[in-house]
């Protein structure tokens, strides 16, 4: 049993340690560019390409992934409250945000629908 959790234990921790490690490689990139852009962003192409490339074998991030993406929702739970500091200025533009989220929501639907129908003539 033992060995078992410590093999469990290896295979989550070489996982962490790869996606931190692209995080922190797309934070390099993102400081050497002369433009803003998120380093995170840019963690994730790396992650895209090491993957797509098969330098990097996806079950040794399979499993990290899966555990942060299963828990993904208590990562928001900070961020919300928050939120709740700036509650008067968010009920000023409350109406503009709501415009603003359903007009892009609207505006995808569209343009993703336009182009499955011009991908499958």
């Amino acid at each position: 049993m033992s060995n078992l959790f410590n093999s469990q234990l290896w295979i989550l921790t070489r996982g962490f340690v790869i996606l931190l490690a692209c995080l922190l490689v797309g934070d390099g990139i993102a400081i050497l560019l002369p433009f803003a852009f998120p380093g995170s962003i840019l963690g994730l192409f790396v992650l895209f390409f090491l993957l797509a490339s098969q330098l990097l074998p996806m079950g040794w991030v399979h499993d990290s992934a899966q555990l942060i993406l299963r828990h993904m929702a208590l990562l928001f739970i900070p961020v919300a409250a928050g939120l709740l500091g700036y509650l008067d200025i968010l009920s000023d533009g409350i109406g503009l945000i709501i415009s603003a989220a359903l007009s892009g929501l609207v505006l995808i639907l569209l343009v993703v629908g336009r182009l499955y129908q011009r991908m499958q003539a």
